[in-house]
């Protein structure tokens, strides 16, 4: 995840270097994107920006321009950190054992220039040549680090320009792709003592987790191809926070990445949220000398967790309590079977108000189906309204 930092020299570089890109006219009635790189492809793209809620707080974009290995989004993408997320994740068979469910909700505390809380996420459609077809979701709120003010309603506000929103590929925090691989990022505490992932293999590029999630989508079929693609480089933080991946695939198989110690540890398991869950050490959390959370284990699981540090205890042991009932005892694996409904819920029980945390707030909870290729969305906990979306 990889917002830019914010630096008036940056921008202005940028400009100086990219002049030689013709700016190219908005669509009739879209917002302009008037950055010089902006090409023919790239604002084809941003005129394809579409609201789906009234309030603004979900967009839907295709894009159709050539992002990997693109010069100018790479470029872009140096001058970008990692951002602060919470967020809670577990993964089901629907009720008939048939499609493979990955339930995930997205949190984070944004506010719009007058201080009221907003959100602003965009679902991105891409098909790369050669590569797999996905559906991402991006916070496209991330924007504003970059310049300007991206909230609840500015992209198709006629003023607000959308030029960096062709980044929006490598800022999907969840997604799916066409083979039935789905990917959410979730946050990571860095303990005291501890650094924040910085590999240096020789031999090995350095990228961020937003941009291997991004690889993953485009080019892995199954958890396996995931971790395989993930071994092949050097993770690195730009601003000292650390994320697991979580990664489901339509088989039904289910795995955290982490990189504690620089080292990538793989964990088999059906729940996350923002603890290590390949180790076991667990301790209460603390805020300037508060305890703002109790580290807890389940005794009496079916399935046997880790608890290592971080927080999201009991957003986890919430899940993974309901996910106990829905156990199907007569199939290998413990797995369980719900209905979407059903998962909704215990993406519910899970759902965050704006609290003290930057990492509270949940912006909008998703149920991905491996074998459909499609996603459903509900917004800012209202569980009353959805809206689903397709790859293609």
């Amino acid at each position: 995840m990889i917002p830019v930092k914010r630096t008036i020299a940056v921008l202005v570089s940028l400009v100086i270097l990219l002049a030689g890109f013709q700016s190219i006219a908005c669509a009739e009635g879209a917002n302009p994107h008037a950055a010089q790189w902006v090409d023919e492809a790239m604002a084809a793209s941003l005129d394809s920006i579409t609201r789906i809620d009234k309030a603004g707080l979900l967009y839907e974009m295709h894009c159709d321009y050539a992002y990997d290995g693109n010069p100018v989004i790479n470029m872009l993408l140096n001058k970008f950190g990692q951002y602060d997320a919470g967020c809670s994740a577990f993964t089901t068979w629907n009720e008939t054992g048939e499609c493979f469910l990955t339930a995930r909700n997205y949190d984070y505390r944004h506010k719009d220039p007058d201080g009221a809380y907003t959100g602003l996420n965009v679902a991105v459609h891409c098909a790369p040549e050669g590569k797999y077809k996905s559906l991402g979701i991006a916070d496209a709120c991330w924007l504003s680090l970059a310049g300007g003010a991206y909230y609840a309603g500015v992209l198709d506000d006629g003023t607000t320009d959308t030029s960096l929103a062709v980044l929006l590929p490598y800022l999907c925090v969840d997604g799916i792709n066409e083979k039935g691989v789905s990917i959410s990022i979730l946050k990571l505490d860095v303990k005291d003592g501890e650094t924040a992932v910085d590999q240096q293999e020789s031999g090995k590029i350095a990228i961020s987790i937003s941009v291997l999630a991004r690889y993953i989508l485009d080019n892995c079929a199954t958890v396996e191809e995931a971790v395989a693609m993930a071994q092949k480089y050097n993770i690195r933080n730009t601003a000292g926070m650390d994320f697991h991946l979580f990664v489901t695939d339509a088989t039904g198989a289910s795995a955290v990445l982490e990189w504690r110690y620089n080292q990538l540890t793989v964990t088999d398991t059906n729940a996350v949220t923002n603890f290590y869950v390949g180790y076991d050490d667990a301790e209460d959390r603390y805020k300037d000398g508060v305890c703002t959370e109790k580290a807890a284990k389940l005794d009496n699981t079916v399935r046997e967790y880790h608890y290592g540090y971080g927080h999201g205890y009991h957003r986890f042991t919430g899940m993974v309590s309901a996910l106990e009932r829905y156990i199907d005892f007569t199939q290998e694996g413990y797995m369980t079977k719900m209905t979407p409904a059903q998962a909704m819920r215990i993406l519910s029980v899970a759902a965050q108000d704006p609290g003290t945390e930057a990492t509270s707030m949940t912006q909008y909870s998703v149920i991905y189906d491996a074998q459909h290729g499609s996603a459903t969305v509900w917004l800012g906990q209202d569980y009353e309204t959805s809206y689903n979306l397709s790859i293609q």
